[in-house]
């Protein structure tokens, strides 16, 4: 059965509607779904992130990580990274770090994976440089007490979201299908339970809101494992702290935005991080913040030094192509601007 199918019969089974998030979680995270079976990340994929951009991307946190560790922690801690990719990222950081090793050695490393032929590339990408430490899982057990260095690149942005407007009381959009004219089409349900209602009135100056109660969920667990267990925590994604005039949501298939009905589970589907939302939770666990956007954090630890460095005595024509990565990763026109650094640690 393919996936349009099985969406028909989803709704059917849910007298005819289904929540946005729902049909996210089924598009994405169930059985031969995008995330679980599909390779997404290349230029000749769907789409491309930081760390694919330029080596500098990753060095620059890694120097970070290695900062923070030298004067933090110094012992034996866990790196954990949320949703790898392709193992760009954190082959950067290894790489970047690996002269020191006490560093290296203390590090018991953990992927959250769920997709296996990327978990394929992940060990691949590593292999070279044999980590003490390192097991691949799907959750997050947090029961571990050591302190932890927990890092995400575009992870936040997939979570599922549910979309609220109001128009004198609030709605919700659902997704139904039209058995006459054979199409999926969105419509508004009125919030009807109490809960919900009552939840929603912390954004009644705003009458138009996506939430992410997974989001949420994770992003409080890992602030009480912070907490409890000291450590570093980077968000990095692209997001928002003002209130949004329109729904983020966007679905993507070869480096090009689509319709959300395009190709039901053969497509990224994401949405805009609300970071004022996570910075409000993360304040009643007392940590340390910083937040700041992608250019602002790259430039003020370092990227501008370092690309000078690879610049040096190197063909025109190589130099072009790290002026325009870093150009990609900085200017407020590319990703220098949309893109936010999330920086919490106790």
């Amino acid at each position: 059965m393919n996936f349009k199918k099985k969406l028909i019969k989803r709704i059917k089974e849910n007298k005819n509607q289904l929540r946005i998030d729902e049909f996210i979680s089924f598009a994405l995270f169930e059985k031969n779904s995008y995330y679980i079976e599909k390779e997404p990340i290349g230029k000749k994929k769907d789409y491309i992130t930081s760390p694919e951009i330029s080596q500098m991307f990753g060095e620059i946190i890694g120097l970070y990580i290695l900062n923070y560790w030298n004067n933090n922690i110094n012992s034996e801690f866990n790196l954990i990274e949320f949703g790898p990719g392709n193992g760009t990222l954190l082959n950067d950081i290894l790489r970047t770090t690996k002269l020191n090793t006490k560093f290296i050695n203390s590090a018991n490393i953990l992927l959250i994976e769920i997709n296996r032929e990327l978990t394929k590339i992940q060990k691949k990408a590593i292999k070279v440089f044999k980590p003490k430490s390192i097991k691949w899982t799907t959750k997050f057990i947090s029961n571990s007490k050591l302190p932890n260095i927990i890092y995400m690149n575009e992870f936040f942005d997939c979570l599922p979201i549910r979309q609220f407007y109001k128009n004198k009381i609030w709605y919700e959009k659902v997704i139904v299908y039209k058995k006459d004219d054979k199409i999926f089409s969105i419509k508004n349900k009125k919030v009807e339970k109490k809960i919900l209602i009552d939840y929603l009135a912390n954004y009644e100056k705003e009458g138009l809101v996506e939430i992410s109660f997974e989001r949420i969920k994770l992003f409080n667990k890992l602030c009480k494992h912070i907490k409890e267990n000291k450590g570093l925590l980077i968000i990095i994604d692209y997001g928002y702290h003002s209130p949004i005039k329109n729904f983020t949501l966007q679905t993507i298939s070869n480096h090009k935005k689509t319709h959300i009905f395009d190709n039901i589970g053969n497509q990224d589907i994401t949405s805009y991080v609300n970071f004022r939302e996570l910075i409000d939770i993360s304040k009643q666990y007392n940590l340390k913040l910083n937040y700041s956007s992608q250019k602002e954090f790259l430039i003020s630890n370092g990227i501008k030094e370092r690309k000078s460095i690879l610049t040096k005595n190197i063909q025109n024509y190589e130099k072009v192509l790290i002026e325009k990565a870093f150009n990609k990763l900085v200017s407020f026109r590319e990703m220098g601007n949309d893109f936010k650094f999330l920086i919490l640690s106790s």
